[in-house]
């Protein structure tokens, strides 16, 4: 029998559905109370970065973090003790429109604390450094600035140079210091995706969505849904590639300088088109009611009312996020601000709010898992990170080779 696309598409979506029903099968087993073999010889795992790597809209048991803290366990036969530094809006280095908003949700953005930041932070945890044996990490998108991956006036040419920058240039400073900050350590660093493509539902109901959450899409710019859908598509498709490329290029320059080759790997991340935001099959978080088929009198209602509380992201902690942002944002007010200031703050508290959209659900945290173990697997056994069993437990359970 000839398979058409849209059936390949309806496999991938039931393998994916059954990988997510397996995990989470296996999730309280891998991760429960029951002592792990060797507790007494942790292995320790350092998480930096931004919201990706922080899980944005997940619960710590969907995060893909987390699930590879259990799979570890579960491998080496060690328990496996993590510290998350990641957060939600962390740039490798501080931007200069940067302020100093501080929060202790990770959900809620935040430029800082910056990614050297948090390795200023993981620094003063470890009093010794080289008891660190994996550090995963991401970053670069915040110091581009999402918006202007969102902006369909952005400009290709110093958007290119801008993401060559920052995940090529900062990523290879950030990359060389965590690797001398801890000798002993591995280093997996996570790549990024296409946010928007030819299957995203684009439409004027998308386009006023973007322009409400970013407050920067030109008003003396008119165009098309046709043609901001265009320009989207092909801002996205060069991040995705630039970055990947820039990112492969600084983990390949910076494993040459080191004295031990091969510490630190790149898990590449391949979303198809039918997974961007808004797509058929999406593998990010959109909004509740997005597989609605909504009137134009009803989507001219959430236009209006966008910000609201009724209407809502559909990810698994949007109502602790948004109570986080609205009492962060409530101490921003100033007295006498002006219509500039205000209009800035109400923009940023939707952005807090929505923060969700665009990032990995559950399903897509489950493809950074795979893409993090598929790195993982061939050291475990030459990190020496594996604990072979003697005595009586051994007769129980073998470590899985």
């Amino acid at each position: 029998m000839k398979r058409t696309p849209r059936h390949n598409r309806l496999l991938l979506a039931a393998f994916l559905c059954a990988l997510f029903f397996f995990s989470a099968q296996r999730l309280s087993a891998q991760c429960g109370n029951t002592p792990r073999p060797g507790a007494n010889d942790p292995l320790d795992m350092l998480v930096v970065g931004d919201s990706i790597m922080w899980g944005q809209g997940l619960k710590q048991e969907r995060k893909f973090w987390w699930r590879i803290k259990c799979w570890l366990q579960e491998k080496t036969g060690r328990e496996v003790k993590e510290r998350i530094e990641a957060h939600s809006g962390a740039a490798i280095e501080l931007a200069s429109t940067g302020g100093m908003l501080y929060s202790s949700n990770g959900e809620v953005p935040s430029y800082t604390p910056t990614i050297n930041q948090q390795v200023d932070e993981a620094r003063l945890h470890y009093p010794d450094r080289n008891v660190v044996d994996l550090v995963l990490v991401n970053g670069c998108i915040n110091d581009v600035d999402v918006r202007n991956l969102l902006n369909s006036a952005t400009k290709l040419e110093p958007l290119e140079a801008g993401i060559k920058e920052a995940c090529g240039g900062r990523m290879q400073k950030l990359l060389r210091r965590i690797s001398v900050e801890f000798p002993n350590a591995h280093l997996v660093v996570t790549g990024y995706y296409n946010i928007f493509s030819n299957e995203t539902d684009h439409n004027r109901f998308t386009r006023m969505l973007v322009k409400n959450l970013t407050s920067r899409i030109r008003d003396d710019e008119e165009m098309s849904d046709k043609e901001m859908r265009r320009r989207l598509v092909a801002i996205s498709d060069l991040w995705y590639q630039v970055s990947t490329r820039s990112l492969m290029e600084a983990v390949t320059i910076v494993n040459g300088e080191l004295p031990s080759p091969g510490r630190i790997h790149f898990a590449e991340i391949n979303f198809a088109p039918e997974h961007a935001f808004a797509a058929p099959e999406t593998l990010l978080w959109n909004f509740m009611f997005a597989s609605t088929n909504l009137s134009g009198l009803r989507q001219a209602i959430v236009i209006v009312t966008l910000g609201t509380a009724a209407y809502k992201s559909n990810d698994q902690v949007r109502e602790m996020r948004g109570k986080s942002c609205k009492e962060i944002y409530k101490q921003q007010k100033k007295k006498g601000e002006t219509k500039k200031e205000k209009d800035i703050r109400e923009s940023s508290y939707l952005a807090c709010r929505y923060a969700s959209l665009g990032h990995p659900n559950q399903m897509g945290a489950l493809v950074y898992t795979e893409s993090i173990k598929g790195q993982l697997h061939p050291i475990l056994e030459s990190a020496g990170w594996k604990r072979h069993i003697d005595g009586p437990a051994a007769t129980v359970k073998r470590i899985e080779q």
